[in-house]
């Protein structure tokens, strides 16, 4: 393996990292969907929604020119110049880089939100008791959490095409 495919292979991981806090960040956004409707301060939504996108499009530009256009981004900064060896040995194909890191991926997103998830559940039914059905506490943290959980699965059980539309995108 050289260099230069080393560092192609660091910055797609590097990539799927920014993905998952993409799909991470959309639940986010049809929560301030929801709000839209239920606020009274419209202005503060629309901010928070303007924002959001911002970063969402920010993060989309960022891991599509770290996972398609890498070589573009290793030329740049020069990644692969100033090594005394040309050739790492390491005899790992690159597609099992990939799945592993997308597993990874998947596996920490699913580690991180199980527990809120849960979390938020037990606060939801323990709000839901106290107030006597006075007012209604809102589900939006637990759909929250559980999309993420879902995303997160979603990860892992599909890695295989994950990994080949990015291997697909690569050889083009």
């Amino acid at each position: 393996m050289t260099t230069r495919s080393l560092f192609n292979i660091i910055l797609k991981i590097l990539g799927l990292f920014f993905i998952q806090d993409i799909l991470a960040t959309l639940p986010q956004l049809l929560s301030i969907i929801l709000y839209l409707t239920k606020t009274d301060t419209i202005g503060e939504v629309i901010w928070s929604f303007l924002t959001t996108l911002m970063i969402l499009f920010v993060y989309c530009v960022i891991s599509f020119y770290l996972i398609f256009r890498s070589e573009l981004i290793i030329d740049k900064l020069k990644l692969d110049k100033g090594f005394d060896q040309e050739i790492i040995p390491l005899n790992i194909h690159r597609s099992t880089i990939l799945s592993i890191a997308v597993i990874v991926i998947g596996g920490l997103l699913v580690a991180d939100e199980i527990p809120t998830f849960f979390y938020r559940l037990t606060t939801y039914f323990q709000e839901k008791r106290m107030t006597y059905g006075q007012t209604d506490p809102t589900v939006a943290y637990i759909v929250l959490a559980g999309a993420k959980v879902l995303v997160g699965l979603l990860l892992m059980i599909n890695q295989k095409r994950i990994v080949n539309f990015i291997e697909v995108k690569r050889k083009k």
